[in-house]
């Protein structure tokens, strides 16, 4: 009889321990290829995107303690001639879709004619659509008219961190900073 009740106590806390080792992480955005080692993230990024991206990076702190991000802002098509050159970036986070595709093996000749492999394409994602670079308009903006236009955010190949790249973007479509993209004038895109 004890031996029974000691076996039904033993499958108890196996049970008990197995839902928690199974038990599914639930802060958005972050899980850590290794948890223990910290890293930097260089980002390159539209310069339209400064105060939602620096505000997007301060809430990612408290998910990725070990992470920093340093983030690198200009115009989108800048960014993307410098990491056609060479330039070391974890993620490029452009303005137009054209300047990612400058940069993506998968687009035909004519959206990439220099036939560049600088990104990684199953990372790419549109993130937000909002007010862009007036210059970059198609057609002429009356007055007052404001650009807006979708921002795409993809993994560079060269990245020595692609998981943790990838992270960083799945932070950035998340509903924790849904609100964010809001606040600055810009609709997150819904995956």
């Amino acid at each position: 009889m004890q031996y029974k009740k000691f076996l039904a106590a033993l499958m108890a806390v196996i049970l008990v321990f197995t839902f928690a080792a199974c038990k599914k992480n639930t802060k958005p955005g972050y899980d850590p290829a290794n948890p223990n080692e910290e890293f930097v993230l260089d980002v390159f990024a539209s310069e339209e995107l400064m105060g939602v991206l620096s505000d997007i990076v301060y809430r990612y702190s408290t998910y990725a303690p070990r992470a920093s991000i340093r983030i690198t802002f200009d115009e989108g098509a800048i960014l993307a001639a410098k990491i056609e050159a060479g330039t070391p970036c974890d993620i490029y986070v452009s303005d137009e879709v054209r300047f990612m595709d400058w940069l993506d093996q998968e687009c035909d000749e004519e959206k990439n004619p220099n036939h560049n492999d600088k990104i990684v394409s199953e990372t790419r994602a549109d993130i937000a659509y909002g007010p862009g670079n007036e210059k970059y308009a198609e057609e002429e903006l009356a007055e007052g008219e404001i650009y807006n236009t979708t921002f795409s955010a993809a993994v560079c190949r060269a990245t020595a961190l692609p998981y943790e790249a990838e992270q960083f973007i799945q932070f950035m479509l998340s509903d924790e900073v849904k609100d964010t993209y809001e606040t600055y004038g810009f609709s997150r895109i819904e995956e």
